[in-house]
């Protein structure tokens, strides 16, 4: 009986939505590529390292091991499958893959 009764009063929902108005930001270019890495994990032998100083200990490292990546634009014509890649040096292979892309990309455009 100390506090008098309460009412809630809950806001507008149309005035307090907010709404993405910068549709001409979405996307500079037509075109962008989708990448993904696969890795395993291995243990790094951190024998010579003797050292207990450091607050933290490295015991893995991600080892990539393949990649898959995809061109992806709204022009049907040129449009492509992804590239999927597992084998040696797999980085080298995608940064050639990469700059092939821009190479195509950059004729396109």
């Amino acid at each position: 009986m100390r506090n008098p009764p309460q009412a809630v009063k809950y806001p507008d929902p149309d005035d307090c939505t907010l709404k993405f108005q910068a549709h001409k930001k979405q996307f500079r270019l037509p075109f962008y590529l989708v990448c993904d890495f696969e890795s395993f994990l291995s243990h790094v032998d951190d024998d010579d390292d003797v050292s207990y100083n450091r607050p933290t200990r490295l015991i893995d490292e991600h080892r990539v091991c393949g990649f898959a990546c995809h061109r992806v634009t709204d022009i049907v014509e040129y449009q492509t499958d992804p590239v999927v890649y597992s084998g040696p040096d797999p980085m080298s292979v995608f940064y050639d893959h990469v700059m092939c892309e821009s190479k195509i990309i950059g004729e396109i455009l």
